[in-house]
């Protein structure tokens, strides 16, 4: 059951990434590139921690 937890998590992490990047990524705009990359590395580093507690439940 982790490992469905776990892979539904990735398909969150995958949904989220591309709808940031449908919205903020139209175009060429130096700001919304800049905004998109500090959220892709701050979500990355949230969901990174959420499957580090979802490994440590196992």
């Amino acid at each position: 059951m982790n490992h469905f937890k776990r892979f539904l998590l990735l398909v969150l992490a995958l949904a989220v990434g591309g709808g940031m990047g449908y919205r903020l990524l139209v175009g060429f705009n130096f700001v919304k590139m800049v905004i998109f990359i500090l959220l892709i590395l701050i979500l990355g580093e949230v969901f990174y921690q959420i499957d580090k507690w979802l490994s440590d439940k196992e």
